[in-house]
C-alpha cells in the first residue's frame, strides 16, 4: 500500500483565501504534498484551474453555506444551492448529482480574539447520507481556543503545537455514534487555510501561511498502487480513496504521518481503512505507527479495546464492529499528543 499526504478545505482569493490556486500549488508543492482540495465558499470558479500543478494534484470543490451548517461538496461538475435551513437537502443534492461531500467544523466555537466571538457550527441534528466530517480542523480548532489574550499570543509566536490539544471529545463521541450504528463515515483532518492578511500600520502579514499551515494537520491517503502522473487517472483515485474512506489524518507538526499502516488480515484477505470484512475467528488487526515513541490505541465502536506504548500492535478481534485506532506522540519529555486517527474497517 501506498500513502499519499494531502491538505482539504483550502480557500483562494475566489472567495476569503488571500492566494491564487497557482500560488497555494506551489505552497503544497513545497510542503511535499501529493493532492490539495480547493473548497471556496459558495462557488466552483476555481474550477477551470484543475490538473497538477507543481507535482500536486489540484482539486476544486465547495464549501456549501455561510452563516452555518457548512458542507465541503466534492467531485462535483457545478456549484449546488446553499440551504442553511435544511442541510439534509444539500447533502442530498450533492448525492443526486454524483458528488460526496464532508460536514465541516460542526461543533466549532468562537474566540473573543478572533471575529468578535464568531463561529459557525451545525444545528440541525440528526443529518444522515453524508460521506464524512472534519474531526480535526486546524483553523477552526484555534477559533475555538479561549484561553487569556497574553496566553493566545504565546502559542501563535513560539508553542503553536501547544494549541492542538486532538478532535473534541463531543465530534468523537458523534462519529463513533454513526459508525457503531452501522453508517459509514469517514473523518478527514484538514486546514480551512485562508491565509488572511491581517493590516498592521503599512504593513500586510498573513496569518497562518498556506506553507506553513500545510505542514501540519493533513489528509494520507491509501492506495492499492502508486499514485498516476495522468490527471484524470489521479483525480479518480484520490476522490475514491476519500469516498471510500481508504485514509486516515495526521498532526504533522508534531512527525510525519507517512508510515502509519492499519489493516486487517484473516490469512487469506487483507482489508484496510473505510473497508468491510465478513466477520469470523482469526482476524487480527495490526497497527504500525511511523515512530517508535508513540502510544497506540485500538478502539471497536467507540470502546478502547487496547492499549499500547511501542511502535506496533496486533490483537484478535474477539467481536464484530467498526475497528479504528488512535496514535499519539510521545516526546522524550511531557505528556503524549494527539497525533493519528485512522478510519475504522467494518467487521461484521
Amino acid at each position: 500500500m501506498y500513502n499519499y499526504p494531502g491538505n482539504i478545505h483550502i480557500h483562494s482569493t475566489y472567495s476569503d483565501g488571500s492566494g491564487h490556486i497557482e500560488d497555494i500549488a506551489e505552497a503544497a508543492s513545497a510542503a511535499g504534498l501529493n493532492y490539495i482540495i480547493i473548497s471556496d465558499h459558495e462557488t466552483m470558479a476555481g474550477l477551470p484551474e484543475e490538473g497538477i500543478r507543481h507535482g500536486v494534484i489540484t482539486l476544486v470543490g465547495m464549501e456549501i453555506n455561510r452563516r452555518h451548517s457548512h458542507y465541503l461538496a466534492l467531485d462535483l461538475d457545478q456549484p449546488v444551492e446553499s440551504d442553511e435551513e435544511d442541510p439534509q437537502r444539500v447533502i442530498d443534492r450533492v448525492n443526486q448529482m454524483g458528488g460526496f461531500g464532508f460536514i465541516a467544523h460542526p461543533f466549532e466555537k468562537g474566540s473573543p480574539y478572533i471575529e468578535k466571538g464568531k463561529a459557525y457550527p451545525w444545528y440541525n441534528w440528526p443529518v444522515f447520507r453524508f460521506s464524512g466530517l472534519e474531526l480535526w480542523n486546524y483553523t477552526s480548532h484555534w477559533r475555538g481556543r479561549d484561553p487569556s489574550a497574553l496566553k493566545t499570543l504565546y502559542r501563535f509566536f513560539f508553542n503553536r503545537k501547544a494549541a492542538m490539544d486532538g478532535p473534541s471529545r463531543e465530534l468523537i463521541e458523534l462519529w463513533d455514534c454513526y459508525t457503531a450504528a452501522g453508517h459509514r463515515v469517514t473523518a478527514i483532518g484538514s486546514s480551512d487555510a485562508h491565509a488572511t492578511l491581517y493590516k498592521i500600520g503599512f504593513i500586510k502579514v498573513p496569518v497562518f501561511t498556506y506553507r506553513y499551515i500545510f505542514s501540519t494537520l493533513n489528509t494520507y491517503i491509501t492506495l492499492p498502487e502508486k499514485i498516476s502522473g495522468d490527471f484524470s487517472t489521479a483525480k479518480k483515485q484520490v476522490t475514491g480513496a476519500l469516498r471510500n474512506g481508504n485514509c486516515y489524518l495526521s498532526f504533522d507538526s508534531l512527525y510525519p504521518g507517512r508510515d502509519f499502516y492499519f489493516y486487517a488480515e484473516n490469512g487469506k484477505l487483507v482489508t484496510f481503512m473505510g473497508e468491510y470484512l465478513e466477520y469470523e475467528k482469526g482476524i487480527n488487526l495490526h497497527l504500525k505507527a511511523p515512530a517508535n515513541h508513540a502510544l497506540l490505541r485500538l478502539i471497536v465502536n467507540g470502546r478502547v479495546e487496547r492499549e499500547v506504548e511501542g511502535q506496533e500492535l496486533l490483537h484478535s478481534a474477539v467481536v464484530p464492529g467498526a475497528y479504528r485506532s488512535e496514535v499519539y506522540y510521545k516526546p522524550r519529555f511531557g505528556r503524549a499528543r494527539p497525533w493519528i486517527y485512522s478510519n475504522p474497517i467494518y467487521l461484521g
